[in-house]
């Protein structure tokens, strides 16, 4: 907690010139200690009910808006008395895991995977807020939770994330983490072995199940039919269920219908390819858990990263802890320079297996809007053309973070002024056209 201790007390610090020095006197003069920090929120605590009322009432905004300046992080603050300490620090004892609960119920999540540790922008915030509800209330919200999106986005880390967080608290909640292929290779050792019951125990009696890439279910007849009735047993009891997929429901191959329909159910939630500020955001929360300080990584380095690396999170964070050993073991500051040198390779493969890239994002947007890459870089300016164009230009400034000049220099030499209208007139777009929300939904799908 010391470090968040830190942060608070610099945020209080930097307030006082604020706010009028009888009202710091009254509220923010006696200690405030920092008894924890869960799932993005800060619980501090403070003398009496009176207090927290009006540090609830008057101060919240502007403390959040300050310790969000001196962390760099979105933090929710949550004020809380000394009773609510005891009462929650009983609450834990009463709810301690049972010993005799088989390992697979609370030993096969990765902690780190949680909702702090998961940076939430515009490519997946929707499935990021509805996670959330649904780990506050397993069970009511959506269920099933279908999440779906291309390799290394986070969709493992955003399911995991809900498992902690119900662990978090009630420790003695039944939660079972799994991919589809260890469900198919339990049901392979159950019908070998003639032995459904301990198969039924581990499924099916538990509160949570979250089961990853249910797409390799595909042409597995019988497995798929066991787990059809494992979904409807944990479902009719009121069990949360978590999917993840690279791909919707409905676009699942060889997989029964009654299953995809049943996916349906509930709620489906995309994660698309980050866009550049969430791609340095990312970078900076790895930072952060690396204990440095971000003063002394220019944000253009990171900003030259995030350039490079823009269709899967974990070769994002891979290269960032590269670039990070590499300055280590040479003594050297962080530079675009040295960034180039530890990187280079990786440059190489990323080049080579993304499909992010402007000539590919022109090809792609042309084909969905059924206009020529030739059309799309001429001086037409036909208004079916003109949009296409725009659109393409948009995406390439998204999913690449190139500079308006670069893209520019990419369009025909067109001018940074005329590229950053397009992608303007784009954006606000975007606010209003639903339509034109499923184009580039499906555009970054297919170019993940």
């Amino acid at each position: 907690m010391e470090k968040y201790q830190r942060i608070w007390d610099d945020a209080i610090d930097r307030l006082k010139s604020n706010i009028s020095q009888q009202s710091f006197d009254m509220f923010f003069s006696t200690p405030k200690k920092v008894y924890k920090v869960k799932n993005n929120k800060m619980y501090v605590v403070v003398q009496n009910n009176h207090e927290q009322f009006m540090l609830d009432k008057f101060y919240l905004k502007e403390v959040v808006e300050m310790i969000a300046e001196v962390s760099g992080f979105n933090y929710d603050v949550k004020f809380i008395t000394n009773d609510y300490v005891k009462n929650d620090q009983q609450a834990f004892d009463l709810t301690k895991p049972d010993p005799n609960l088989p390992k697979y119920y609370r030993g096969n999540l990765n902690t780190t995977y949680t909702f702090d540790r998961f940076v939430a922008g515009k490519s997946n915030r929707l499935a990021y807020m509805i996670a959330l509800q649904v780990a506050e209330r397993p069970g009511e919200v959506a269920n099933p939770l279908y999440i779906f999106g291309g390799v290394g986005l986070g969709k493992t880390h955003l399911m995991q994330a809900i498992g902690n967080f119900i662990l978090d608290d009630n420790p003695s909640s039944r939660i079972l983490y799994c991919t589809s292929e260890k469900f198919i290779d339990d049901y392979r050792h159950a019908t070998l072995d003639n032995n459904f019951e301990a198969f039924k125990e581990k499924y099916r009696n538990i509160d949570v199940l979250l089961i990853d890439d249910i797409q390799f279910l595909s042409k597995k007849e019988q497995t798929q039919t066991e787990f059809f009735n494992t979904f409807n047993e944990l479902y009719n009891n009121n069990k949360q269920i978590v999917i993840t997929s690279d791909r919707p429901a409905s676009d699942l191959k060889d997989i029964m219908d009654r299953l995809t329909s049943r996916f349906e159910w509930g709620l489906q939630a995309d994660i698309q390819i980050p866009d550049t500020q969430t791609r340095i955001e990312i970078m900076k929360k790895k930072l952060a858990g690396e204990n440095i300080n971000l003063e002394e990584f220019p944000e253009e380095v990171l900003e030259f990263i995030a350039s490079k690396f823009n269709s899967n999170v974990r070769t994002l964070e891979g290269a960032l802890k590269r670039l990070i050993f590499y300055a280590t073991i040479n003594n050297s500051d962080f530079t675009i320079e040295l960034a180039n040198e530890a990187l280079r390779d990786l440059f190489k493969a990323e080049q080579k297996n993304s499909k992010v890239d402007v000539n590919n994002i022109i090809k792609e947007v042309g084909a969905y809007y059924d206009v020529s890459v030739a059309d799309i870089l001429s001086k037409k300016r036909k208004k079916n053309i003109a949009f296409a164009r725009q659109v393409a230009m948009f995406l390439t400034r998204e999913l690449t973070g190139s500079s308006f000049p670069k893209i520019g220099e990419a369009f025909s030499g067109r001018d940074h002024t005329t590229i950053m209208h397009g992608c303007e007139k784009i954006e606000k777009e975007l606010k209003e056209s639903d339509e034109l929300k499923k184009a580039i939904s499906d555009l970054k799908q297919v170019l993940s």
